[in-house]
């Protein structure tokens, strides 16, 4: 049978399954492709496709997408089979790949579950902090209300009495008031804050927060906007301060866990190396500090002025007091001066061997170095062996 045939009959039959689906789920067991003795089942496809992303789920879920999905898992069966047929499965760095990937998700899930799923962040933790930084939360004062906008004083006088005398707001509001996109609404507004503005409304920051001074429940006295003459009935009002703990309990905790997990990892590190008799050869890593005679021979022997120079400073750096300390500062100077011609970085060296080391035989030398910068530099001697006592 051609491709072509083949497609068209499991088009066809997955078509039949997709409506089949609105009567009455088919087994999720049923064959849709044979590979040898393998089987790819209606359940693997459709875990196959829940696998994959939003958009691919969506590009893939009509009957010529899950066709084509049938289709790569059966190129991905017979590669399989045809890779363990000439033996890729036992390859060594196949295997190896296999365990640092099976390690990572063994180590993984233990972390998911008894580190982090098993962190708790405290309740006195998260009320100390709440208690503590009041200013994370601050809460604005707003409020929402009803409102009835007429055209005169006179005629928001008049529901200002209705209302008083026991009418509802929101009725009244349904019957005369001038403003249409809350008519129907009963004269219902959005939640404005202290300092805002209804601009629809020609209600001002002045005008909101006017309204402030009312409770919740309250009716004002009649208000002129630029748009008309207003009664309005607070519904809502929030003070300014802290936001409550239980809108803010969440946050906190989301701050305060990374800390609690990291501490839990130390813990259960700790424990477990402990558990499992951990040692470490913590000298193997470190490399043994060469001696001041090592150092100063090296750099004698050194021809790259660079590597020199990093070696006496190396010196200088480990032995300050030692016997070759002076020298090696000197010849850093040096180095820069005649060698690597940066007169700024020799002044530099000079100057602090002066300081460091002023009583040296080659403090007359460095002198002389720094009086006659960019000069031939003088022959000097090399400082007198001590004889041994």
């Amino acid at each position: 049978m051609s491709n072509g045939g083949r497609r068209a009959i499991i088009a066809v039959a997955l078509t039949a399954l997709a409506l089949i689906a609105g009567c009455g789920s088919p087994e999720q067991g049923e064959v849709l492709a044979r590979i040898g003795r393998e089987t790819i089942t209606r359940a693997e496809l459709m875990g196959r496709l829940n696998d994959l992303p939003a958009h691919a789920r969506q590009q893939y879920g009509t009957p010529d997408g899950l066709l084509e999905l049938l289709e790569r898992m059966v190129d991905e069966e017979v590669l399989y089979q045809a890779a363990v047929e000439r033996g890729y499965e036992s390859d060594p760095d196949i295997r190896r790949s296999l365990d640092i990937i099976l390690r990572r998700m063994v180590v993984d899930a233990y972390y998911r579950e008894e580190i982090e799923g098993a962190t708790e962040v405290p309740e006195e933790d998260i009320l100390a902090y709440y208690d503590e930084y009041p200013e994370m939360f601050p809460q604005v004062a707003r409020l929402r209300f009803r409102h009835v906008m007429t055209d005169t004083r006179a005629e928001a006088a008049a529901v200002r009495q209705r209302v008083l005398a026991g009418e509802d707001i929101a009725s009244v509001a349904r019957e005369i008031s001038t403003d249409d996109a809350t008519r129907e609404a009963g004269g219902l507004t959005k939640s404005v804050k202290a300092g805002g503005e209804i601009r629809r409304l020609g209600m001002d920051s002045t005008f909101i927060d006017r309204l402030f001074e009312w409770k919740a429940g309250e009716v004002t006295e009649p208000l002129r906007s630029e748009k008309g003459w207003h009664v309005i009935r607070i519904e809502e009002k929030t003070d300014a301060g802290t936001k409550p703990l239980e809108e803010v309990r969440e946050h906190i905790e989301r701050t305060l866990r990374p800390d609690k997990v990291a501490g839990r990892y130390e813990e259960i590190t700790a424990e477990l190396k402990q558990r499992f008799r951990v040692t470490m050869n913590e000298d193997a890593l470190r490399p043994k500090p060469r001696s001041e005679e090592e150092l100063f021979t090296l750099a004698e022997e050194t021809e790259d002025p660079m590597q020199r120079m990093t070696i006496y400073a190396e010196l200088v750096y480990n032995y300050p007091e030692g016997e070759y300390a002076a020298e090696a500062q000197f010849m850093i100077g040096f180095i820069c001066a005649e060698e690597l011609n940066s007169q700024e970085r020799a002044r530099a060296a000079f100057e602090k061997m002066l300081e460091d080391y002023p009583d040296s035989e080659l403090a007359e030398s460095a002198r002389w170095m720094l009086e006659n910068a960019g000069s031939e530099a003088p022959e000097f001697e090399e400082p007198a062996e001590t004889a041994p006592q």
